[in-house]
């Protein structure tokens, strides 16, 4: 299960290093009220991904079973996959090196747990973020087939969930050090990566979905034609 383990990675890296609203704000709440406010932020992220994810897991992935609809939803999630990796891949960047404005994420009671609460919050109601993680789980469930599918997909999402905290809280630590990612041509450079990597994604799971189902095929048709034979 190591492999599938390791590909999660590298999809939880490029979620990790996409620049948006979310990231800035762990950013600038690190920097703002300290380290230990800016993890617990990190982990309410955390934990509503895994919710998603875990959700999608035991629910909308039920429904690919049949290897027609694991080879329709497969190739619609890498077609998703690659257009969100050209949108980002071209998305313009402002050069006027202007930080996009992000409201500050205020809490009644200051401590851990209520920025815990609102990183949760925050995070779980943003329905792109459904939209994704959805996909995500539906698509990577349509590259896996037999009795070790669910440990396959379970491998990759843990390896992906884990590389996205992993690398929130280093984005905690490093907070002040890595402000230059504010810079647009930095923003520029790391989108066109992000956007590739998106791209890379996308392909690996429309080639792993008609693979899977073409070996599946296969895998019927012998013992058939031995039978007729």
């Amino acid at each position: 299960m190591l492999i599938p383990f390791f590909k999660g990675l590298v999809l939880g890296l490029t979620v990790a290093i996409t620049l948006g609203p979310a990231m800035f704000a762990l950013l600038q709440t690190s920097i703002k009220h300290g380290l230990q406010i800016g993890i617990s932020l990190a982990f309410g992220i955390f934990v509503s991904d895994s919710l998603i994810v875990l959700g999608a897991f035991f629910g909308v992935s039920e429904i690919v079973t049949d290897p027609s609809y694991r080879l329709v939803f497969g190739i619609i999630g890498g077609i998703v996959m690659n257009a969100f990796g050209f949108f980002t891949f071209f998305k313009k960047v402002p050069k006027t090196g202007q930080v996009e404005v992000i409201a500050e994420i205020k809490v009644k009671r200051p401590g851990p747990f209520p920025y815990f609460v609102k990183g949760f919050i925050l995070n779980i109601a943003n329905p792109s973020l459904w939209f994704f993680w959805i996909t995500c789980v539906v698509s990577i469930s349509s590259t896996y087939s037999g009795p070790d599918k669910r440990k396959s997909v379970a491998s990759f999402f843990i390896g992906a969930l884990s590389m996205v905290l992993a690398t929130d809280i280093l984005k905690c630590i490093l907070a002040n050090q890595i402000k230059v990612l504010e810079k647009p041509i930095v923003k520029l450079w790391v989108n066109r990566i992000v956007g590739i990597l998106f791209v890379i994604i996308g392909t690996f799971i429309i080639v792993g979905t008609v693979y899977e189902f073409y070996a599946h095929v296969g895998s019927v048709a012998r013992p058939s034609a031995i039978i007729h034979h």
